[in-house]
């Protein structure tokens, strides 16, 4: 996956201490102290303005990689709800399902009550339509990968669906938690995908009123919904009327706009370096660490720079992980100890081969023939190579890093490629070093991007690579077995090669921030996405 995540600029020391005296948010129903005294009646109404950075560029997050963490989830349900205490699957469109033994075949039964804001009815016939549109052209391959290997779905009554796959497919059901496989209606699966991005039709306990591209997105409250998951213990419509996205692309004017609390009550993603200045004028400061993998670079195995593992584990244990966090993140995100996030339900520990070493880098590099230092400071082989690599990115953290890399004698260029060109470039293998992270709580995404078999190999590993083929062959195994002590094995074994052959370099873990004024109570953060069906504004 390109990430598009607006990672925040450099920030400065000391800020991790203001934040962890800030108020994180709440998970089950979110009765705050400070509002428990308010009855439920007291609750509804008004309209909560969010500020965004930039345009999500879309609204339905299985075209569009970013607004599944904002607008999408308000829009659209899923089948099946992700709980992050119990880090269990629970019902939520589906009130059951059975999975077989081999998890080849997946059978759910419907709710009978629930509909679209068009006005029709949630059916097996309108999920298979939204499980069969995701293999389409222009779908996000984080939705599409949830859906390949699919050989049958069947509809035998109006409410119950089954969906077989070719092989056995463990990781389907928590996959279908996901906002960006949201269920939507018959007529909005059926739309051309470029459709699909200005408008669509969801379950949500909100509907879609406006969208004007880099200006606002405005949604109305269905006073109809009634299915959201028992997690929130809410039963009937949300409390807020309309939920209006602004977006205001300059840090300074979005922080002024919700200090004011006029403008706006609530932004994401907040720059760690404004943290005290935003707390001390009164809001509340929350954050979320993302379940699934953080930044992660993908090292191209078939690079003539990185075909060699001495190199890529000179790359691995030449990062300061903690002085990342330090200078990127004002130490609000997290070193990371292995591929998968310690919030992830099949974290895997590999802080061992992850400790920061940089003599140990500087001899793995000279055994592997990077012996001659120019007057640059970057090293060369015996043929005057410099030892140059490219990534598709550039912005504070990737500097981080080119600056601790280029202290070993090697140089990063970040050249990042347009937009349109980003996705073809990455899977091309045209960059030496990747740059991504996900947000899936199923450890099947090591597989999803590291699989060769079925998977978006973005390591480009050889074909006479045996680790390479047992990274695979575990990466597979793991997504056909239901056991869970089984596959955490697996996920072990996998994560071991994963990092100890440098296949990819995990550097953080990632933790959201978000401030909001005092009067807004009970948002609820489940992984990265953003619930909103609790949430409630004070009076004045």
């Amino acid at each position: 996956m390109f990430s598009s995540r607006p990672w925040r600029r450099l920030a400065t020391v000391g800020i991790a201490s203001a934040l962890l005296a800030t108020t994180a948010c709440s998970g089950s129903d979110g009765q705050s102290d400070a509002a428990a005294g308010v009855a439920k009646k007291d609750r509804y109404g008004g309209t909560l303005n969010i500020g965004l950075s930039a345009d999500p560029g879309g609204v339905d997050a299985a075209v569009v990689n970013q607004v599944w963490r904002t607008v999408a989830r308000s829009l659209a349900d899923s089948l099946v709800f992700y709980n992050p205490e119990t880090k269990k699957v629970e019902p939520w469109l589906a009130t059951s399902w059975t999975v077989s033994e081999d998890a080849r075949t997946y059978a759910f039964e419907l709710r009978d009550d629930v509909t679209f804001h068009d006005g029709t009815e949630l059916t097996a016939e309108v999920v298979k339509a939204n499980l069969e549109s995701l293999n389409r052209p222009g779908i996000h391959s984080s939705a599409k990968t949830i859906v390949q290997g699919i050989s049958k779905i069947t509809t035998p009554t109006e409410h119950r669906i089954t969906v077989e796959f070719a092989e056995p497919n463990a990781a389907f059901l928590t996959s279908l938690s996901r906002a960006y496989v949201g269920i939507v209606s018959q007529k909005t699966a059926e739309l051309p995908v470029e459709e699909r991005q200005k408008w669509l039709d969801g379950s949500g306990p909100f509907y879609l009123e406006e969208y004007v591209p880099n200006q606002r997105i405005v949604l109305k409250k269905r006073k109809d919904y009634d299915w959201a998951p028992t997690y929130f213990k809410h039963s009937g419509a949300a409390y807020l009327d309309e939920v209006v996205y602004k977006i205001i692309p300059e840090d300074s004017v979005r922080n002024g706009a919700v200090i004011g609390d006029d403008e706006l009550q609530f932004i994401y993603w907040v720059n760690a370096k404004y943290v005290s200045q935003l707390k001390s004028s009164g809001l509340t400061i929350s954050k979320t660490l993302n379940p699934a993998t953080g930044l992660e670079l993908p090292l191209n195995t078939s690079s003539k720079f990185l075909k060699d593992v001495r190199v890529r584990q000179a790359l691995q244990v030449g990062v300061d992980r903690e002085q990342f966090v330090k200078i990127a993140s004002g130490g609000v995100d997290q070193p990371a100890t292995g591929p998968l996030s310690k919030d992830n339900p099949y974290y895997s520990d590999q802080s061992a081969l992850l400790k920061y070493d940089a003599k140990k880098a500087k001899s793995l590099l000279e055994q592997a023939g990077w012996t001659e230092v120019g007057s640059d400071g970057i090293r060369r082989d015996a043929d005057g190579q410099r030892l140059s690599l490219r990534a598709p990115r550039d912005d504070a953290a990737l500097q981080v890093l080119q600056d601790q890399w280029k202290k070993l004698g090697i140089e990063l260029v970040l050249d990042p490629p347009l937009d349109a060109e980003a996705n073809e470039k990455l899977l091309s293998g045209e960059y030496d070093v990747a740059y991504w992270y996900a947000s899936s709580p199923d450890p099947d995404v090591l597989r999803a991007n590291y699989g060769t078999t079925d998977g978006s190999d973005r390591s480009f590993v050889a074909d006479d690579d045996e680790t390479g083929k047992e990274l695979d062959r575990l990466l597979q195994e793991q997504n056909q077995t239901i056991d869970k002590d089984k596959r955490q094995e697996l996920v072990d074994q996998a994560s071991r090669i994963l990092v100890g052959q440098a296949y990819e370099v995990p550097v953080s873990n990632d933790v959201d921030i978000w401030a909001h004024s005092p009067r807004l109570h009970d948002i609820t953060p489940v992984g990265l996405d953003q619930y909103l069906i609790n949430a409630w504004l004070a009076k004045k």
